[in-house]
Formats: structure tokens, C-alpha cells, sequence
């Protein structure tokens, strides 16, 4: 293509609309040739080293004046303008320079930093999300630790809530400390025993024509309690109450020489066996006028069988809505120091009373007292005598409609089975 006649030249339309032609190429155009063709030809025929403009062999060869380095040629010599030239069209047909040894291994060196780098950080950025994920862990395990730990204190705080509740629910309620000491709850066993001296002033008064006399001071809730059994279809009778010392120190020397008597034991032996039937004096609840035996007009028999009539059973039931308890219960002995025995009735007030049965304890319990002892132990506190019945003839005439008795006349006659 000649020379101005590029690519907007043949496209640009002729007029009447039709496209330009193409302009004429002819053979030499065609098989020109560029201007360092005849110098790529001549270096391909000689191989050799090409030699520069105005140098020849002999020149080449020649070392320099003096033994030392040839010069260079002068910056304008032919050489190295020629030289520029070249390097300008190898850089126009984009040809560079090999790269030298040691390029290649500084560039070698500098990836090999670089994947290091990249190597090193990447390992980095996983430690440090590991890091972070198992402190994570650990502060989601410790605050579930912490939430556990508080949740058992809570529930270790409620579960010792309701156990104390239950004990106080279930813990006895014993008297009050001030309570302990009054008149209506004094203690009175083997191991709390009286002196003569030590037995409190009873101001006694007598129950019925049969002569038994109790505290003055129990006398109306007595005679309530016996009303009430009377209006449910029972009659208890009472064979036994206040007994002076006099009176329990001949109970007890005489059980004594009929042990001797009757065994042949001498005094000490049978002092121990009569013990075991009738309190020693000083330590029966008889001689402070707050204890009677009461058994059943059917029944009069001071044993355990006494349990089994109506009339005591209605006693065991109510007596504690006035003031009374069963004293020595059944399966107590071991606290009471006394025998089973369903006859034997004490005041001790209302309120106590209450109590005492709702929880089925003893005395000793309620006033928190020191255990009497063992089965070998255990005594018993009741009266022994056996009198006649009385006639008609007297029972009729102490039936008298203007005295309120409490017994039944007749009602003295108590039997053992000793």
C-alpha cells in the first residue's frame, strides 16, 4: 500500500455511494524490503563475532599501547551509533534483552519471601482464629459453669429451705423455758426425785365421798372432763390420787416385807423387786396431787388389759381437752422408767396437753429431760389394795342428789393381779 493511503482512505465511500478501489499494488511495492535487511543477511553469513564499523581483524586481535585495556570507542564513533539504532528497532519490534543469572535468582529469592510471607500470615490468621474460637469456647464453658454453680446454689438454698421447714414441721414443739418451771409441769422421776422436804404444800380437796383428793387447783377441769364422759354413754371410776409421803413410804416398806416373805430375799434384794411395782417415795407424781389412776366401772383390773374398755379408751382419746395425758405410755418405759400403764392420768394443762398428745411424746420429752433409764430400769407407780365391794345398802346412801361426785360410789375397788 503506498505511502498516505491507510485504513480510513479505503473505507472512506467515492461518490454515487459506492466504495473506494483499492489502489493499485505492484510487484516491487510488494517485495521491499526493509532497510537492515541486507545487514541481518550479512551477520547470517558470517557467523563469527560481527565486527564493529572501521574495525578488521588484525585491529580486533591487537591489544592496546602500554599492555593495558583497550579503550572503548568514542561515544560517536560509528560503532555505537550504529549500536543505538539497533537497540532502538529491536525495541520496536519488542525484542529485550536476556535477563542475567543473577536477576533470576534475586527474583527467585524475593517470591520465595513473598510465599513465606503469604505462609506466615496465613498460619497466622488461623492461629488467631483458633484463638479466638477457644476463648470463645472457654468463656461460653465458664459462664455455663458459672449459671450451673448457681443454679445448684439455688437449688442447694431451696432444698435447705424446705428441710428446715420439714424440721419445723416435724422438729417437736416443746415448752417454752418459762413454762418449765411452773406448778402444773413439774417433773417428778427417778431421776428427778423429792425429798420430804422438797414435796410441795398441797392444797388438796376432796373428789367424792370415797375420801381421794386432788390439787385444789385441777378440780374444775376434772370435773368437766368426768361430765363429758358421762354425757358420751362412759363411766370412769378413779381409785387412786393425792397420797401424802406417809402414805407412799408405808406403800413401799410394806411391798417390801411381803417380797422377803413370800421369796425369802433379804431387805436390799426385795427393796429392788418392790420397786418394780411400787414407786420408792419421792418419785411419784402421787404425792404432788396432780396424778390419779382412773380405770373402767367394768373393769377394775390395773393392767393392760384396762387399754381394751370402752370407757378407757374414750379417757386415751379425750382427756387431753382438759389438761390430762397419759403418763406412761406404751413403748416409753425406756424414758419413763415405768411400766405401760393405761390407768395412770396427770395434769399438766391444757395447752401442753394438746401438744403432747399431737405428737404422741412423753413428759419427759415435752420438758426436753434426761431419759430415766433402761427395761431393768422401769418401776411402776401404783397403789396396791384390794377392798371389799360395797353393799347396796351402802352405795344408796351416798348417792346424794345434792353432792356433785365425780366417782361413782364404789368406785375405790381397784384389784392388782400381784
Amino acid at each position: 500500500m503506498e505511502s498516505g493511503k491507510g485504513r480510513e482512505y479505503q473505507r472512506r465511500p467515492v461518490e454515487g455511494g459506492q466504495s473506494r478501489p483499492r489502489p493499485p499494488e505492484d510487484r516491487a511495492y510488494r517485495n521491499r524490503k526493509p532497510e537492515d535487511t541486507e545487514r541481518r543477511q550479512r551477520s547470517q553469513e558470517s557467523p563469527g563475532r560481527r565486527q564493529r564499523p572501521g574495525e578488521d581483524e588484525e585491529s580486533r586481535r591487537r591489544p592496546a599501547e602500554g599492555g593495558g585495556r583497550r579503550q572503548r570507542p568514542a561515544e560517536d564513533s560509528p560503532y555505537e551509533k550504529n549500536a543505538g539504532e539497533s537497540t532502538e528497532r529491536r525495541s520496536g519490534r519488542r525484542r529485550t534483552r536476556p535477563r542475567r543469572r543473577g536477576n533470576i535468582k534475586r527474583i527467585r529469592q524475593r517470591n520465595r519471601r513473598v510465599v513465606l510471607l503469604l505462609l506466615v500470615l496465613l498460619v497466622g490468621g488461623a492461629c488467631a482464629v483458633n484463638t479466638i474460637r477457644t476463648k470463645q469456647k472457654e468463656a461460653a464453658a465458664q459462664a455455663a459453669q458459672a449459671y450451673a454453680e448457681q443454679q445448684a446454689r439455688k437449688e442447694s438454698q431451696e432444698a435447705a429451705k424446705e428441710k428446715e421447714k420439714e424440721e419445723e414441721e416435724n422438729a417437736l414443739k416443746l415448752a417454752d423455758e418459762s413454762e418449765k418451771d411452773q406448778w402444773y409441769l413439774k417433773l417428778v422421776n427417778a431421776k428427778n426425785p423429792m425429798t420430804k422436804e422438797d414435796v410441795p404444800e398441797v392444797a388438796a380437796e376432796t373428789i367424792d365421798a370415797n375420801g381421794y383428793q386432788v390439787d385444789a387447783r385441777i378440780m374444775k377441769d376434772l370435773e368437766e372432763m368426768f361430765a363429758a364422759a358421762r354425757e358420751a354413754g362412759r363411766n370412769p371410776v378413779i381409785c387412786s390420787a393425792f397420797r401424802a409421803w406417809d402414805t407412799q413410804e408405808y406403800l413401799y416398806q410394806n411391798k417390801i416385807q411381803r417380797v422377803m416373805a413370800e421369796k425369802g430375799l433379804t431387805e436390799e434384794e426385795a427393796a429392788v423387786e418392790a420397786g418394780t411395782v411400787v414407786a420408792v417415795p419421792g418419785t411419784s407424781e402421787h404425792q404432788i396431787g396432780l396424778a390419779l389412776d382412773i380405770v373402767s366401772s367394768e373393769y377394775m383390773n390395773l393392767d393392760e388389759k384396762q387399754m381394751e374398755t370402752e370407757d378407757q379408751q374414750w379417757l386415751m382419746e379425750n382427756s387431753w381437752k382438759y389438761g390430762f395425758i397419759l403418763r406412761y405410755p406404751l413403748n416409753k418405759s425406756n424414758i419413763t422408767g415405768i411400766i405401760f400403764e393405761p390407768w395412770h392420768y396427770r395434769y399438766v394443762g391444757k395447752e401442753a396437753a394438746k401438744e403432747i398428745y399431737e405428737q404422741d411424746i412423753t413428759l419427759e420429752e415435752y420438758l426436753g429431760a434426761e431419759p430415766v433409764g433402761e427395761d431393768s430400769d422401769i418401776e411402776s407407780d401404783r397403789e396396791e389394795k384390794t377392798t371389799e365391794p360395797e353393799t347396796t345398802e351402802e352405795k344408796g346412801s351416798r348417792e346424794d342428789p345434792g353432792r356433785k361426785l365425780i366417782s361413782r360410789p364404789g368406785s375405790s375397788v381397784c384389784l392388782t393381779t400381784v
